[in-house]
């Protein structure tokens, strides 16, 4: 009876990790966003220029939380950093769906490859990096 809870556990673990690591990276993005609105009250810029820093700040949150994930499960690098950016683009997406009336600028297959490459660079350099 251990043996197939034990199973369950492990499994669950692949779905642990990242879920926690895409929850610290929406942290991590949502701090990039309120810089690049600070910057933003600060100079005037085109609506394209949002654009690159929303996508900027999705970028720069999904690599930390790959990189997160990684570091914390230190084997199958690549694997943490796709599922964390799968968690990270489905909250992406239910949020923006949700909250945003206005036409999207940036694709969403453009997001999901951003993510999906950010995160998983995130997640093969922290399984390689060492502990400090």
């Amino acid at each position: 009876m251990k043996m197939r809870s034990s199973g369950r556990l492990k499994k669950l673990a692949y779905l642990y990790e990242p879920l926690i690591s895409a929850a610290a990276a929406f942290c991590i993005m949502l701090a990039v966003i309120g810089g690049f609105a600070f910057i933003l009250t600060k100079i005037d810029v085109k609506d394209t220029a949002i654009s690159v820093m929303s996508t900027a700040a999705l970028g720069i949150g999904a690599y930390c939380g790959g990189y997160i994930s990684g570091k914390r499960r230190r084997k199958n690098g690549l694997l943490m950093g796709v599922l964390c950016g799968v968690f990270i683009f489905l909250i992406v997406l239910i949020l923006g769906a949700l909250f945003s009336k206005a036409a999207q600028s940036f694709p969403l297959s453009a997001k999901l490859a951003v993510t999906l490459v950010c995160a998983a660079a995130g997640g093969v350099v922290g399984v390689n990096s060492r502990n400090v």
